[in-house]
């Protein structure tokens, strides 16, 4: 092991993601067509998320399924509204209420103010949104003009998700990102200035990123007073024009875990010193309802979408845009992949909220599964609490600071032998 880690290598994804579904057998897909027959009230949090997966143009580093050709907005967008009826019409959506709306992509800001509104407002007129939820949009500084900003505002959005990844232009440059720092930090003021809440990404470990470079990131997003910044260490896709240009030897590698590992350390302290407080995956808010329990289930389609969560359905829909619009023309779900976890996966899957910065109840964990997280998982449990990356306090099993860098991996321990 590497300077005493508890880890030879630093995770970025926890089990049980969309990679590692498998295409839908018309039993399954019949099973869940059946599932949705049922009642869906409860007292659980749930998000309904609609995907627009177009973009101005592609970053060096994305390796998500967009496109950068919007002649199809018009039917896409027709088809999204088609799909989203087909899971409203459902019983169990219909019974659901809904405590957050999450429009994502893509850059979905670069469809027209009346295709927004039209999105927005078919949403809300088809699904149980309670009184008070939340209204997200992903966005990108690139497309968003005074007016635009003024119509999200307008059409009761609440926060803007934006990719600056960086505010060092030579990095965002490398990233081919289209705008400089200086226009992108004036439409961040400017959102602000709107009475919208602002949540940027930030990236790290770039190629050739130093951890000034770094550093000086985190003090901008910091003045700027954003309400939330999630930070994420890069992940290189092969396929990608970055990994191509590092391959090539035109940009220098990005860094090793030490390197990666140093940046989120020095981000938890700055951060924390600044009163934004960790959540969520990779998240550092002031946000009060960034703390709140989060979404039990996600119910959403579009193409490239990968969140689908119901019950204990995990689905993701087609990537390709024409195929996903064909498939909705059929009247069919269009899903790409569908599993349904067992009980034990499940029950594997609720130890996986320690990622997230949510604790694991004792009591609830028993009530739910019939024996306490450490009699399902004893070896993972005393191996991580040997460690120091998790504790148990007031009843709860919760990351520790020294756990908090380790996180991911820490919930793949859940899913080795008890």
């Amino acid at each position: 092991m590497n300077n005493g880690w508890p880890y030879d290598h630093v995770e970025h994804w926890p089990p049980m993601t969309y990679r590692n579904r498998e295409p839908p057998t018309s039993q399954i897909l019949s099973d869940f067509a059946n599932f949705l027959k049922n009642d869906g009230s409860s007292d659980q949090n749930k998000e309904l998320q609609p995907w627009i997966p177009f973009c101005e143009g592609r970053c060096a580093f994305c390796y998500f399924a967009v496109s950068c050709d919007k002649q199809n907005v018009v039917s896409y967008i027709a088809a999204l509204k088609k799909a989203l009826a087909l899971y409203s019409e459902n019983n169990y959506v219909k019974s659901s209420v809904f405590t957050e709306l999450y429009v994502g992509g893509g850059s979905p800001s670069v469809i027209s103010n009346e295709q927004i509104a039209d999105v927005l407002s078919f949403c809300r007129e088809k699904f149980n949104l309670r009184a008070d939820h939340l209204t997200k949009f992903t966005a990108c500084t690139n497309s968003l003009s005074e007016n635009k900003i003024t119509a999200l505002y307008s059409n009761n959005v609440n926060q803007l998700d934006i990719g600056i990844q960086t505010f060092n232009d030579s990095l965002r440059k490398t990233l081919m990102i289209r705008d400089g720092s200086r226009d992108a930090k004036n439409k961040l003021k400017l959102i602000k200035k709107k009475g919208l809440r602002v949540s940027i990404d930030l990236l790290y470990n770039l190629p050739g990123q130093t951890l000034e470079q770094w550093q000086d990131d985190i003090t901008q997003a910091l003045e700027l007073e954003v309400e939330s910044v999630d930070c994420y260490p890069l992940d290189l896709y092969p396929e990608t024009p970055l990994a191509k240009k590092i391959a090539t030897g035109e940009l220098p590698p990005v860094g090793d875990d030490s390197t990666e590992l140093d940046m989120y350390v020095e981000a938890y302290r700055i951060f924390k010193e600044n009163g934004y407080e960790p959540t969520c995956h990779n998240r550092f808010s002031r946000v009060k309802e960034d703390f709140n329990k989060p979404s039990s289930e996600v119910v959403g389609t579009g193409a490239g979408f990968f969140m689908g969560h119901i019950d204990r359905f995990l689905y993701s829909d087609i990537e390709d845009i024409q195929g996903y619009i064909s498939k909705v023309k059929e009247g069919s779900f269009p899903i790409a992949r569908l599993n349904k976890i067992s009980k034990e996966e499940e029950m594997r899957k609720a130890m996986m909220l320690i990622y997230i910065r949510v604790p694991v109840d004792r009591e609830n964990f028993r009530a739910n599964y019939g024996k306490f997280p450490e009699e399902a998982f004893p070896n993972a449990i005393n191996k991580l609490k040997s460690k120091g990356l998790i504790e148990e306090k007031d009843g709860k099993i919760q990351l520790t600071e020294k756990g908090d860098p380790w996180r991911f991996n820490i919930s793949w321990e859940f899913f080795k032998n008890a």
